[in-house]
Parts: C-alpha cells; sequence; structure tokens
C-alpha cells in the first residue's frame, strides 16, 4: 500500500482523506475531478510546497559535485504533488464558476511567488548548473561529460545553458536589500496578476460581453445607438466601480518597471525579449511598426468602404455616421455581398462535434496518423457533463500505442474566463515516465435545444487551439521543463497557426462540412469562396491586433519614473501610445484595452502579446512549404500527407525546448522564416 504524502515541514502526514494523498488513479495521470473537494486543495499546495523545498534542499546541500542524476534530474523530479494540486486548481478557476476557490487562488498568489524566489534566487543551485555548463563549455567537441562519466547530450546541455540564463535573468546575483525587495515585488506582482484575471473574468461575464474589445453581437446589433451603447459597456469595462483594474495596471507597470531596474534591464520589455526568440525590444518593435503603417493605411480605405454602405442603409438615421462600432456590422454584409457568404448561411454545415471530429481530428489522423477514441468513463470524472475525453493513440486503431489523453472542453459557462486556451493536465517526459493529457478550452454558447452550430471564427478557434493541443501530445522531450508547448512566448502560437490551415483545406473541409439534417456537403462554390476571401478585411484585423500588441509593449518600455501615477492618466496613455505608433483608436480600438488585457496584465504574455504576429511569419512561410509541390506537397494535395506531417512532427512539433526553435525551423523546411507569406496573408505586400 502506498503511504500517504508527507508534507516534509512539521512532520504530519497529508491525510489519507485527502484527494491529492497520492497520484491520480485514473488512465495516464489525468485528475479525478469528480473526487476533488475544494477543502482539500490548500493543505496539498501547501504540503506540495513543503516538499518541494526539501527537494530543492537535499539538492543544493549535496556534498558531490554537481552531476545529471543529482542535480538537473533530481529537479525536475522535484515538485510532484504542488503540480497535481495546483493543476486542479487553476483549471477549476480558469473553466468553473468557483468563488471560494477564486479567493484561495488569490491568497496562495503571493506564497506560490516567493516559493518560486526560493529556488530562483538559490545561489547554490545556480553554482551547481554553473559547474555543469563549465564542463560543456570546456568541450566544445560536445563530448563532455559529468562527475559520474556520464556524457552530457545536446539536449541536457541546452537545459543546463538555459538554466544558469534563467538564474542570472531572475537575479541570483543580489543579495541583501536588493534581494528582499525582489522578493517582495514579485509576491506583490503575483497577487495583483491574479486579481487582476479574477476582476476581468468578472467585468467580462457583468457586462455580457466577450473579453476582446469587439464583442461578436456587434455583428448583429441594430440600431446603430445599440451597436455604441454595446461596444461601450465593451470597452469601458474595467474603468470603475467594482471591476476597476485601473490601479492594478498602473501598479504592475511600476513593480515591472522597478524590477527590471533591480535586475539591470532598462525595462521589463528587454527582460522578455531576452528570454524570447525576438532576442530585443528593438527587434520587437521594428516588426510592430513595419506593419502599423500599412495596416492602418489599408483600415482606412476598408473603412470608407463601409461608411459608403452604411450611409445607404435604409435603417441609418440622420447624424449617424460609421464608427467602430459598426465594423462587424458592415463588414459581415460585405463580405455576405462579395463572397455569398456569412455566418448564418454557414452554420447549418459547421456543427460542433463535427468540426472537432470530422475536421480536428480528420486532419491531425491523416498527417500524423493518429488515433482518437472516446472515452465516456474518464469524462465522468471531470468538473462538467459537457467535457469530453479522448485516448489518443499512436496509429488509427485502437490497439496502437497509447499516446496520450485529450480534454475537450468547449461550452461557456458562468465563471468561466474568456476566450480560449490550450493547458497540460500532465507533461509529457521520458524521465518521468509520463505521457500527456492536454485539455483545450473555449466558450462556445450551449443551445438550449438541438445541434450546436459554430460561427467560422469559432472553426478557426477549434484548428488554432488544437495546434497547441499537438504541441503537447505529439512532445517527446526528456525533461518535463522542456516538453511540447514549454518555449518561448514568440515562438507558442506557430503550431496552433499552422494548424488553422487546415479548417479550408478541400478535404478536411469535405469531411466536417455538412449540412446538419441532411448530411449533404457544403456546395462547392460556398468553399471556394471562403478560400477566395483572401486579404479580406486584414485591415482592421490587422490593425485591431496591432494596437493590442503596440500598448503591450508602451507599458512595458517605462522606466518606473515614467509609470503614469493617476487612474484617470490610463486612458490617455493608451491614446498617445496609439497615435505615436500611428493607429487610430477612435477608428480602430485595440483587441484589448489594458483595463481588460489579461494577456498582458494576468501574467503570462507580458510584454509578449507580439508573439502572435512573430510566430505568424513562421506559420506563413510553414504554410507555403506545405502547399508547394515538391515540399511539403505530393501530387497537389497541399501538404495534407504523412511525410509532411511527419517531417513536422520530428523536427518541430516534438522538440519542445529542447532544440533551439529556429533550428528546428530549419529542420523542418530547410530555411529560415521569411516574412514575404505573411505580408501576402496580411495584405501588407
Amino acid at each position: 500500500m502506498t503511504e500517504p504524502i508527507n508534507d516534509g515541514g512539521a512532520g504530519a502526514a497529508l491525510p489519507e482523506t485527502n484527494c491529492f494523498a497520492r497520484p491520480w488513479t485514473l488512465e495516464l495521470g489525468l485528475p479525478d475531478f469528480a473526487s476533488v473537494a475544494h477543502a482539500d486543495i490548500e493543505p496539498a499546495v501547501r504540503a506540495g510546497m513543503n516538499i518541494q523545498r526539501r527537494e530543492w534542499e537535499a539538492v543544493a546541500t549535496n556534498p558531490a559535485p554537481a552531476t545529471i542524476a543529482n542535480t538537473v534530474e533530481a529537479l525536475e523530479r522535484s515538485g510532484d504533488l504542488l503540480e497535481r494540486a495546483l493543476t486542479v486548481l487553476y483549471a477549476l478557476t480558469s473553466a468553473t464558476d468557483c468563488l471560494d476557490l477564486d479567493a484561495l487562488e488569490e491568497k496562495l498568489a503571493p506564497e506560490l511567488a516567493a516559493h518560486k524566489d526560493a529556488y530562483n534566487l538559490d545561489a547554490r543551485l545556480y553554482h551547481r548548473f554553473q559547474a555543469l555548463n563549465d564542463l560543456v563549455a570546456a568541450s566544445p567537441d560536445g563530448r563532455a561529460h559529468d562527475a559520474d562519466g556520464r556524457p552530457i547530450d545536446p539536449e541536457t546541455a541546452r537545459l543546463i545553458g538555459l538554466a544558469v540564463e534563467a538564474f542570472e535573468r531572475d537575479g541570483v546575483d543580489l543579495d541583501g536589500e536588493q534581494a528582499q525587495r525582489l522578493r517582495e515585488i514579485n509576491a506583490r506582482m503575483t497577487a495583483l496578476e491574479t486579481r487582476f484575471s479574477t476582476l476581468a473574468t468578472e467585468a467580462m461575464h457583468a457586462a455580457g460581453v466577450a473579453n476582446y474589445t469587439a464583442t461578436p453581437a456587434l455583428a448583429t446589433t441594430r440600431p446603430h445607438a445599440a451597436r455604441q451603447a454595446l461596444l461601450e459597456r465593451a470597452m469601458t469595462r474595467g474603468l470603475g466601480g467594482e471591476h476597476d483594474t485601473r490601479p492594478l495596471v498602473l501598479e504592475l507597470a511600476q513593480l515591472r518597471a522597478e524590477r527590471a531596474a533591480l535586475l539591470g534591464y532598462p525595462h521589463h520589455a528587454a527582460i522578455i525579449a531576452a528570454q524570447s526568440a525576438a532576442g530585443t525590444t528593438r527587434a520587437v518593435g521594428g516588426m510592430l511598426a513595419r506593419l502599423a503603417g500599412p495596416a492602418m493605411a489599408n483600415a482606412r480605405v476598408e473603412a470608407r468602404g463601409l461608411a459608403a454602405r452604411m450611409a445607404a442603409d435604409p435603417q441609418t438615421q440622420p447624424g449617424e455616421s460609421f464608427g467602430p462600432a459598426d465594423w462587424p456590422l458592415y463588414q459581415a454584409a460585405e463580405r455576405k455581398e462579395r463572397f455569398g457568404v456569412d455566418d448564418a448561411t454557414l452554420a447549418p454545415y459547421l456543427e460542433l462535434w463535427s468540426v472537432v471530429e470530422q475536421g480536428v481530428f480528420y486532419a491531425a489522423t491523416a498527417l500524423y496518423g493518429i488515433g482518437f477514441h472516446e472515452r465516456q468513463d474518464l469524462a465522468a470524472h471531470m468538473y462538467d457533463p459537457t467535457v469530453r475525453v479522448w485516448e489518443v493513440r499512436d496509429g488509427r486503431h485502437r490497439d496502437a500505442p497509447l499516446l496520450g489523453l485529450f480534454v475537450g472542453d468547449y461550452y461557456a459557462r458562468e465563471g468561466k474566463s474568456g476566450g480560449a486556451w490550450m493547458s497540460n493536465l500532465v507533461e509529457q517526459s521520458q524521465l518521468l515516465g509520463r505521457r500527456p493529457v492536454v485539455i483545450n478550452c473555449a466558450n462556445i454558447e450551449r443551445p438550449d435545444s438541438g445541434p450546436t452550430l459554430l460561427t467560422w471564427d469559432e472553426v478557426i478557434t477549434c484548428f488554432h487551439e488544437f495546434g497547441h493541443a499537438l504541441h503537447g501530445l505529439l512532445a517527446d522531450s526528456r525533461y518535463p521543463s522542456a516538453s511540447g508547448a514549454n518555449v518561448p512566448p514568440d515562438v507558442v502560437e506557430f503550431p496552433s497557426q499552422v494548424n488553422e490551415t487546415w479548417a479550408l483545406h478541400p478535404m478536411v473541409l469535405a469531411s466536417y462540412a455538412r449540412h446538419v439534417e441532411t448530411g449533404e456537403p457544403m456546395p462547392a462554390h460556398f468553399s471556394e469562396r471562403l478560400r477566395g476571401q483572401g486579404a479580406f478585411g486584414q485591415g482592421y484585423a490587422t490593425t485591431e491586433y496591432l494596437g493590442a500588441a503596440l500598448l503591450d509593449q508602451a507599458w512595458h518600455t517605462l522606466s518606473a519614473e515614467h509609470v503614469p501615477t493617476q487612474v484617470q492618466d490610463v486612458e490617455d496613455f493608451e491614446h498617445t501610445a496609439l497615435a505615436g505608433a500611428g493607429i487610430d483608436d477612435a477608428l480602430v480600438p485595440p483587441r484589448y484595452r489594458s483595463t481588460y488585457f489579461s494577456h498582458s496584465f494576468a501574467g503570462g504574455y507580458s510584454a509578449a502579446y507580439y508573439a502572435y504576429i512573430w510566430s505568424e511569419v513562421m506559420a506563413a512561410d510553414a504554410a507555403a512549404w506545405f502547399r508547394t509541390d515538391g515540399q511539403g506537397a505530393r501530387d497537389g494535395d497541399l501538404g495534407l500527407n504523412r511525410a509532411a506531417g511527419d517531417a513536422f512532427r520530428r523536427e518541430f512539433l516534438s522538440r519542445g525546448d529542447s532544440r533551439d526553435a529556429g533550428e528546428s525551423y530549419r529542420a523542418f523546411t530547410g530555411n529560415d522564416p521569411r516574412i514575404e507569406p505573411l505580408l501576402e496573408r496580411r495584405g501588407l505586400a
């Protein structure tokens, strides 16, 4: 019988009645959400932190020379209980309406920050990695061995080198008052980020809008005044009242700037760039500047056409003129007129589960040979009855080797965070003998009855998020910290954007786009018109995105003394920053304003929202590689074949961060990514 887990601190055992006292018994370690008592989570997190501290201390105080086994592998193995408890906590706070767990997450945030600092600022651990890194540096021929005589292979050497850089970047050399101030800043920032996430989600549900600015209902709302009121609700959330996030924005910007100065960087964005593929904020700024002007120019041209359409609309009243609230409605009308398709026309052919199983899964099977088999027995253990689970086999048939599990949580619900995301419930790792369990979450409205019919944007979201899922499912790394989507932020969106391209592939579309009642395939002229839309509407879409990316950079390239101090200055700062970059926010508001910009102020993508367009350079180039005969394509199949899929899997998806992303990309395509395909895709060529 497995012994209950000891907390390693006061000597008390985590009670056997606590659901985290032993590893999950479900297949591949899938969390048994149905057995989780909320009261079990906090003790498990605290016990997990205590145990991991003892594991770190054992490594730090080991008198033997640093080796792969006693340092790298020992640290990679640490923290199992904490990881399991936090996985459950974060899954429930992001996907369900659990006010008690929201409060717990906020309560634990500073303690978890302090726990992270206990590792990052431990000079003893740093010196052990540094000793191993010195061995690698002393053997430029790649034949370094550790004190046990074990070869330091390239994957391990990379992890060691990145660890040394991370220790240095995170302030391991600081001491005394500076180190203490860094700990205070990190704890406070984590608390603020957690609070921002909670308030932004609450504000979204209270306003009845999407997490982004141009909420989808704008495309069907009439009259003009109602659209303006709806956009106002979307854009003013977080600007006052109980959900006012402006004080959090200002304090986070201030603390991030102060932290950067402590660490020897000019600003927070420089820290993020240093650990990303971009390398420097100059490179990031250059990319955004190159795109902003042409995108805004295209948006103005689009606006003139839509303004004329609005003026001719019989429902337009005297004195009403085209503005930001009107883009979705009249752009949809323009699309319908030019291409003969709109969401209402397409919806009967886009049923959710057909899109997922006959589209998303179909493409993955065709490319990578993997098979999907639903597991209703495992779904019964999830946190909501609408969540589904599939086992993923490394082959089409049920007797093929088990690769991992895929969890699909597609429906919106009260308390669920906005948008869509992928996360790992279990990280793949050769070292730990773990196979991956990944989840996709979305916010598709579930009808009271009948089938769930999607918009085209929701179809793309399904393919996009499953690209992230594939990054996790096809991971084949030794170390969990380098597995799957654990890559630099400006690389992580690449697999998801590549996967979007399969939504319109003729064979994939023919598989899933069938009339929900008759089963008839989508008419050929519909699919042809979808493919023919090209850069339609990309002036607005690109400018909207760039506005948010530029805001993110503007806040995070400030020095501490230049951060605004008054909440009423937040809006002025936004406008000035966007105007300085050539963006007319009165015509095209940013996709996210600061007050609900969770990517930036709830952590994760701070100073890194540019990553979507940076990754898209690779994605557009890779899409061209897939569809070119003699490269990815065979006999005009546009790349939907096992040879192309296996190349992408072998050289990129499986690698995670075990190899430099640029090296992996070149191994995959034979060249560095070119920007021209992106410019063409976005109508900026």
